[in-house]
């Protein structure tokens, strides 16, 4: 039984007084930075500047993560979404950046994910030469850009920044300095990267693993480790997850 505060690996690249850390701070666990992945800059910043500069050409931007906001709006130099500009956000959390961003009521799905905005994209109607701009991370899902031109939109995608893999050494140093009881899994490429330093067995060691979104999950499964997921695809989920999981468990062992 652990009678100490749950130890959670943070597997973002993310100080531990960064969104998530926090989140898992406010509900009593002790999240340990186990970063795997680091960011790159976008392979063709021309194109990325471009894209930037001729936002308002679009009818929609349809933001993948909040992360692909930032780096879009770093390349607009922070200057404000044009107010006639659409806009859709897999999650809460990339709905947050858009609107900081200037954009006017994102769409988002009842449920987060790529297949979930799809749907909800799709109901909307009307996407025959439509001009929609998808940011997104270079190894990132294309669920979204395909399944937009599946229904005729005219689609650009524009790779706003690189996702690499720490050294194996490098992660399974940081891993076994965390010493965690539980792990948050950022993304499809972070899963690979700690199967690949760990093995399958040093996650399913874990209980519980927790994936960020479903993409992530199924990564996860497809390399043999099961995985749960938040109900939404934001920090406080993810906190409120791990805490009330916790909670049950140390009660169950209780005398």
């Amino acid at each position: 039984m652990i009678s100490r505060p749950l130890r959670v690996a943070v597997t973002r690249d993310e100080s531990l007084d960064g969104p998530l850390s926090e989140a898992l701070r406010r509900r009593g666990l002790d999240p340990v930075s186990c970063a795997v992945t680091a960011e790159g800059p976008a392979p063709d910043p021309d194109t990325l500047r471009r894209a930037a500069r001729e936002v308002g050409s679009y009818d929609w931007l349809v933001a993948a993560s909040a992360r692909a906001v930032a780096v879009l709006q770093a390349a607009r130099g922070g200057a404000s979404l044009p107010a006639a500009l659409r806009t859709a956000a897999v999650g809460v959390r990339t709905a947050a950046a858009l609107e900081a961003a200037g954009a006017v009521a994102p769409l988002v799905a009842p449920l987060a994910g790529a297949a979930e905005l799809l749907r909800a994209l799709e109901r909307i109607g009307g996407w025959a030469g439509t001009r929609v701009l998808v940011p997104r991370a270079e190894s990132g899902g294309r669920e979204l850009p395909e399944g937009l031109r599946r229904l005729g939109a005219a689609v650009d995608e524009v790779v706003a920044y690189r996702t690499l893999e720490r050294e194996s050494g490098e992660i399974l140093a940081a891993w076994n300095a965390a010493a965690p009881d539980a792990v948050v899994v950022a993304s499809a490429s972070a899963a690979r990267a700690l199967v690949r330093a760990l093995g399958i067995e040093g996650l399913r060691r874990l209980e519980p693993v927790v994936a960020i979104g479903s993409t992530t999950a199924m990564a996860l499964v497809s390399l043999g480790v099961r995985a749960v997921v938040p109900p939404r695809a934001d920090f406080e989920s993810i906190a409120e997850l791990l805490s009330g999981g916790f909670h049950a468990r140390r009660a169950e062992a209780a005398p």
